[in-house]
């Protein structure tokens, strides 16, 4: 066990100091935008109070602008989390993978308090060297004290990057019965200033989004996209084949293989098992991401309460 791990773990089971904002239509217009997510009901407030909403909803997997900023300065390494660990020279942390377990819809205007834990961390080896992967629980409540969602995150430490690496891994394949697939979504090619739009709308500002140089100065191919940013087109896609967001109950999404800028995303996925339940039918789904190149990015699981 390194010393790096046996540092990160003392932050094990510490919850962080809440963080309290407010959703604002503007942030979701601009994570809308971020997603070419077309919807009228992210962006139309005329519009959007003639749904069953009565006024403009956030997206799938969206959940604020405010939560990393915590007032500190544009630029601030640490924005992305309200756990400050410090990251050693030569060392950057990518997105491994996330959770989603949706409870009622983030509306505009709604009040939300983040709080935020660690809640496990390893270590492991490979051909690029060391990693240490690091999950965080972020649970978030409304005004009404209601929970609107839980985040888990999942994001790797690694020691040394080499020039080129677009896979960590291999995705698996896996063996499955049904037939149905869902109807595929293609998003791109995404710019890097679609993740600088992304980057401003969830607060989560981390350079190797962004800034082309500083990327390929840790030895990344490009700047590379968000893990979250594939993980909200599946939800995209979920939305569409459902026709409502909130029939997305719970997402998990592991992200096997780096996403560059200017890279075409095509969600995609297939029903795996479906169950009648007392609100409605649930359907428990496979998802995953391809880009252009036929490589499959990112691979995960979805449950859905279609009625």
């Amino acid at each position: 066990m390194s010393s790096l791990l046996d540092e990160i773990n003392n932050y094990i089971g510490i919850e962080a100091e809440p963080i309290k904002y407010v959703i604002d239509p503007g942030s979701i217009k601009l994570f809308a935008d971020s997603i070419m997510e077309p919807d009228l009901l992210y962006y139309d407030e005329e519009y959007a109070k003639t749904t069953v909403h009565g006024g403009i909803i956030a997206p799938p997997t969206f959940f604020g602008g405010a939560t990393g900023l915590r007032r500190l300065k544009a630029g601030d390494s640490r924005t992305m989390s309200s756990i400050n660990l410090t990251i050693p020279k030569g060392w950057t942390s990518v997105a491994a993978g996330d959770e989603f377990q949706f409870f009622v819809p983030v509306n505009s205007g709604d009040t939300l308090t983040c709080r935020e834990k660690m809640i496990g961390a390893y270590e492991k080896q490979s051909q690029s060297g060391t990693l240490i992967f690091i999950t965080r629980e972020k649970t978030f409540t409304n005004q009404d004290n209601r929970i609107v969602l839980i985040r888990k995150l999942s994001s790797v430490l690694i020691e040394r990057l080499n020039r080129g690496t677009t896979s960590r891994e291999e995705s698996p394949t896996r063996d499955v019965n049904s037939k149905t697939e869902l109807p595929e979504l293609t998003i791109g090619p995404v710019a890097i200033r679609h993740l600088a739009m992304f980057a401003v709308a969830t607060a989560e500002f981390v350079d190797i989004h962004y800034d082309q140089a500083y990327a390929r100065s840790l030895g990344l191919p490009d700047v590379i996209i968000q893990g979250l940013y594939k993980t909200t087109i599946i939800a995209q896609m979920l939305k569409n084949w459902t026709g409502n967001g909130n029939a997305i109950r719970w997402l998990s999404v592991q992200h096997r293989g780096m996403d560059v800028a200017g890279n075409t995303l095509k969600a995609g996925g297939r029903v795996i098992e479906t169950s009648k339940q007392k609100d409605g039918t649930l359907t428990k789904c496979e998802v995953w991401i391809d880009n252009q190149h036929g490589q499959r990015t990112s691979i995960g699981t979805a449950d859905l309460t279609i009625h």
